[in-house]
């Protein structure tokens, strides 16, 4: 802000009392209010770096286009519209640049032309498209799609007409195509049953095997002269750059390794000097060297000159209905949500809608028991972000209740109505807590218990002083992606794919400029397609009364969360599917990216309460929690898979079979 220069007027016991108060008005706002700043960032995580014939660079930083001139320095934006902008790639004339962004769950493949200031979407709505590659005649790209039921398959699109067409019909995953120098050969990535494979397509041949192996192999590249293909290949701890020499026989060897690589292509200045991301800066190397140096840039980007404060206030929920009298659930074996494993031979006491007690079996004359024998009770799962159709009405919630779900976090515009029938006898359902984009919410409204900010870094700035606002009077705010989570001060990241560390598990100077030392809560949203386990889960009673399920693939294949586990919460929304089946694809999508049978019911339990404010009153059995749980026919701490095998649930104090909940919303469909 500009503060006005005042009239000298002697000492300042010579000021007026009116001169006096404006003068402390001035200094309160001038230390109240937040001042942007402009942040000088030399590093980066995870971006990727495309180097044009006149040397210039492309990188995609913070979910920005940037040019670095030849040789590095000062880094220049260009405007790709709001979607966060990755993977971008000069056109063989470096008049335009290609790259692609996130949106609606999917990926898409854009392209932004220098002559114009134009960027637009040239892959269409719909598919999940990426890896795209420029042809060197310019006139068309080859891309890797998931348009068929397949797996990602290669496609070719004509820039002119816009018309794609499909040149690859295996099984499994092509990925990440790209054409030699002259445009007659094709590399890409083959995976299927975990086997990864660097193939070849010489013009007029059939595709040829290169490498295979049981690791992921990524990033190929050709060399300008098509005289060696450059890769990425993951091992257990750490990735390496290798080499194909395309000679007779054919020789595989090590060209980079020991460094912090970031999953991108190298790009080739000429025969002899490549550039690759890794150690969060631009890398070059001669290829015949031993060593490599950095390519300094610096992008100047705006920031606020403090750290957002996050309140831990806790927020009470209310108990509406609850029943009357005493109840008490036993079964074999008993995870109270925090750890340690099963605790065996628990009494749990309800009384007025909450946990009296837990107590070591005995005998109990007079007392209501419900005993169901060798079986597991849980704290009643919560899915931090979920997605409810428009159309919902109350029949739906016993089906949601039947899979275990008791407290979902929503954006629905009946959120609060469906919350007080759901909490009911007649027509049970799970609690509901609404959530709200930032810019929605009313003056007079109720501040809802989630709030969620879309966009990119320049929109998560503008709104940095209401987020903070939010998040200082205790309301999480939720971001989109990690680039608004920046601009905005957000500490919960929708998405873990977008997990805001590099291979190594390192966080460079964007990620620390964005959290500092602060933990960012991830609200999983992983599942799709090829989810281990999805296939039976979709088959299982309560799915025969939900909407088809439309799977989507959205991934190359699983992530590793295990060095974040404490900071997961489950959450649904972007993984698309119904509700219900789509808290449950998060289960088994956490426990194949790595968590344990713990840490994966945290994430739907303690980590969600707390990311809420909900603190000990859901997500755990306890004296004084609320009681809602659920009862497993299985071992869930050593099978994800077993979470959906419920028999019975206890919501707001009551009991209810699961069978029971699911001939409730038979005969509810049945009457409409």
């Amino acid at each position: 802000m500009t503060i006005p220069l005042l009239p000298a007027t002697g000492p300042a016991h010579d000021c007026s009392p009116d001169l006096k108060r404006l003068i402390a008005t001035l200094l309160l706002l001038l230390f109240a209010v937040p001042v942007t700043a402009q942040i000088t960032l030399t590093q980066g995580t995870n971006f990727s770096v495309d180097a044009a014939a006149d040397g210039r660079m492309v990188i995609d930083l913070l979910g920005t286009i940037w040019i670095v001139p030849p040789g590095g320095g000062q880094a220049a934006a260009i405007p790709t519209g709001d979607l966060p902008a990755r993977r971008p790639q000069w056109s063989p004339n470096a008049e335009s640049i290609l790259y692609q962004v996130r949106a609606g769950g999917l990926q898409q493949i854009w392209q932004y032309r220098f002559g114009d200031d134009i960027a637009s979407n040239i892959g269409g709505a719909g598919f999940f498209d990426q890896h795209a590659s420029w042809h060197p005649s310019g006139e068309r790209i080859v891309f890797s799609s998931g348009r068929h039921d397949s797996g990602f398959d290669l496609w070719e699109l004509d820039l002119a007409t816009r018309l794609s067409w499909r040149i690859s019909h295996t099984d499994g995953d092509e990925l990440e195509p790209a054409w030699s120098g002259n445009g007659r050969d094709l590399i890409y990535v083959h995976h299927v049953d975990e086997q990864w494979s660097i193939m070849l397509r010489r013009l007029g041949e059939p595709d040829r095997t290169l490498l295979t192996a049981r690791t992921r192999l990524s990033a190929p590249q050709w060399r300008p002269d098509s005289s060696l293909i450059t890769f990425l290949r993951h091992g257990d701890d750490a990735l390496s750059i290798d080499m194909i020499i395309l000679s007779d026989p054919l020789l595989i060897r090590p060209l980079i390794a020991g460094e912090d690589f970031f999953v991108a292509p190298v790009s080739w200045l000429d025969r002899e000097h490549l550039v690759y991301p890794a150690n969060g800066v631009i890398r070059k190397r001669n290829f015949n060297s031993w060593s490599s140096s950095n390519v300094p840039f610096r992008a100047m980007v705006g920031a606020t000159s403090s750290r957002i404060a996050a309140s831990n206030r806790q927020r009470e929920l209310a108990l509406i209905d609850t029943p009357p009298g005493r109840l008490v659930l036993r079964t074999t074996r008993m995870f109270d949500g925090i750890g340690g494993g099963y605790q065996e031979n628990v009494d749990i006491v309800i009384e007025g809608g909450k946990i009296a007690a837990l107590e070591p079996r005995r005998e109990r004359p007079g007392e209501v028991i419900v005993d169901l024998g060798n079986a597991s009770t849980l704290p009643g799962f919560v899915d931090g972000f979920a997605t409810l159709p428009a159309n919902t009405t109350e029949s739906l919630g016993p089906l949601l209740l039947s899979f275990g779900l008791t407290t979902i976090i929503t954006e629905h515009a009946r959120a609060q109505e469906l919350n007080l029938a759901w909490s009911g006898k007649e027509t049970p359902g799970p609690r509901v807590l609404d959530a709200s984009n930032v810019t929605a919410v009313q003056p007079d409204q109720a501040p809802p218990w989630l709030l969620t900010i879309g966009g990119d870094l320049a929109a998560g700035i503008e709104q940095r002083d209401e987020v903070a606002n939010w998040m200082s009077a205790g309301i999480p705010v939720l971001a989109a992606n990690w680039q608004v989570a920046l601009g905005s001060g957000a500490t919960m990241l929708l998405g873990a794919d977008a997990l805001p560390t590099s291979p190594g598990g390192q966080r460079y100077a964007d990620i620390n400029l964005a959290n500092g030392a602060t933990p960012v809560t991830i609200v999983s949203g992983l599942a799709d397609m090829n989810t281990p386990g999805l296939a039976d889960l979709l088959r299982v009673r309560q799915a025969a009364l939900l909407p088809a399920a439309t799977v989507q693939r959205r991934f190359v294949g699983n992530h590793d969360l295990g060095s974040n586990a404490t900071s997961v919460v489950l959450g649904s929304q972007p993984n698309g599917l119904p509700p219900g089946i789509a808290s449950h694809a998060e289960f088994l999508a956490l426990a194949a990216a790595g968590l344990s049978g713990e840490q994966v019911l945290r994430a739907a339990g303690v980590n969600a309460a707390a990311s809420l404010g909900l603190g000990l009153q859901v997500g755990r059995l306890a004296p004084g929690s609320i009681a809602d749980m659920v009862i497993i026919d299985g071992d869930p701490l050593s099978n994800a898979a077993d979470l959906v095998k419920i028999v019975g649930v206890v919501r707001n104090g009551r009991f209810f079979s699961a069978i029971g909940l699911i001939e409730l919303t038979q005969a509810a469909s049945s009457v409409e």
